[in-house]
């Protein structure tokens, strides 16, 4: 026994038997924590599984997609997420753009202002969600108490639990920790952008507005994709801020696809339409990402 494990670790004289010692245990963890649950819930979403019957398998085809879609709880959730990322994105986008040209500039605390901007982005999502809860809330809120004291609001509004201001509050929430992920993208993109170039056009006679169109924008064009492409793809996977915040409510104004997905898993047990959602959520962030691909290579092939 010991000679077969000496002549086992023995890694002298094979390299292929050192990778095969390295790899397989990292194989083994993709297999185990990705693989077989991607190909167990893609099965189960055929069936008719739910949480009373688990070890009961029926084949059913594809009646739990064709069920989502004529879903109209669900189709909601897809309207509540596509505005969620529509306003998400966007507005994270542009105030990432702006304040990486401003940190782009020397000033003093420039590495300090650096340093902060990074730690919305690095707090945790379920941290993000109560912090805002409790700014948000409707009796001791700081936002509700800061609006009274300058006067533009009357009495104190429930924010979380109005229909007007939920969602609002929700993607406010989301601006606050997403923003620097776009900011660390752009800033580092436009760190790259020689300074002879503004140099020559500010001879040419270039203003600050130009040469953000002429020379900015088309030089971190490729950092806008990534930024755009992987906030997009946050965005539409986003469940923390909503379930801590509204989870879904009131109604379903603030139920996103994410947060449908997991009432129906594990709310209401319903595991095998719970896993068809969650491909056609899949579906969605894949095709997203695709035709970002595709859009920015057609636009450097034209370059």
């Amino acid at each position: 026994m010991k000679r077969f494990f000496l002549k086992l670790f023995n890694f002298e004289h094979s390299n292929r038997k050192l990778v095969a010692v390295l790899v397989i245990p990292t194989l083994i963890l993709v297999v185990g924590v990705v693989l077989y649950p991607l190909i167990y819930s893609f099965v189960m979403s055929f069936g008719d599984v739910k949480f009373a019957n688990i070890h009961d398998y029926n084949f059913v085809g594809i009646f739990q997609y064709v069920r989502a879609f004529t879903d109209s709880a669900f189709i909601n959730s897809l309207k509540v997420s596509a505005t969620f990322v529509f306003f998400a994105v966007l507005v994270k986008l542009i105030l990432g753009i702006l304040i990486a040209l401003m940190l782009k500039e020397n000033f003093v605390g420039r590495s300090l202002a650096r340093a902060l901007i990074i730690i919305p982005w690095a707090t945790p999502f379920i941290v993000v969600g109560l912090m805002w809860k409790w700014m948000l809330h409707s009796k001791v809120g700081v936002i509700n108490f800061l609006l009274d004291k300058v006067g533009i609001i009357e009495s104190y509004i429930p924010f979380l639990s109005t229909r007007t201001f939920a969602m609002p509050c929700v993607i406010l929430a989301d601006v606050w920790q997403g923003t620097p992920f776009f900011v660390i993208i752009i800033l580092a993109g436009l760190q790259t952008i020689p300074d002879d170039i503004y140099e020559a056009a500010r001879i040419d006679g270039g203003g600050a507005i130009k040469n953000f169109f002429y020379i900015t924008l088309p030089m971190v064009k490729f950092p806008i994709f990534i930024s755009t492409i992987l906030g997009t793809i946050f965005a539409i996977n986003a469940f923390d801020l909503f379930f801590v915040l509204t989870r879904g409510g009131p109604g379903n104004i603030t139920t996103n696809a994410t947060l449908f997905d997991w009432y129906n898993a594990f709310k209401f047990y319903h595991l095998s339409y719970a896993s068809a959602i969650s491909y056609i959520i899949l579906s969605i962030s894949m095709t997203i990402t695709v035709v970002y691909v595709i859009i920015l290579r057609r636009t450097g092939e034209a370059q």
